[in-house]
This record gives structure tokens, C-alpha cells and sequence, in this order.
């Protein structure tokens, strides 16, 4: 993957991240949900993210 297009990427997985993450923030209605929501949106932005900087 070119660097711009890998830069394209990892943009795009930031706003993602953050979208998951006020998703977050509006529907947990509890300390564990909101953790374990926060927890499971970076694990997935994470595996996306290296997608990005491996290809």
C-alpha cells in the first residue's frame, strides 16, 4: 500500500474509532458496559489499524 493511501486508512480508522466511542459513551448505562465497550471498539480499531500499515 502507497504511504498516502496507508495514511487514507488510518484517518479514516481515527474517525471510526471515535464515532465507536461516542457510540459508547450514549448507550452504556454502567461503569462495565462503557469499559468493556471502550475496550472492544479499540481491539477492533487496532486489528483494522494494522491492516493498514501492514498492506
Amino acid at each position: 500500500m502507497s504511504e498516502q493511501r496507508s495514511r487514507q486508512c488510518c484517518s479514516l480508522e481515527k474517525d471510526r474509532l471515535v464515532e465507536e466511542l461516542r457510540r459508547c459513551d450514549s448507550c452504556s448505562t454502567n461503569y462495565e458496559e462503557f469499559h468493556r465497550c471502550y475496550r472492544d471498539a479499540a481491539r477492533q480499531s487496532g486489528q483494522r489499524s494494522r491492516v493498514c500499515i501492514v498492506d
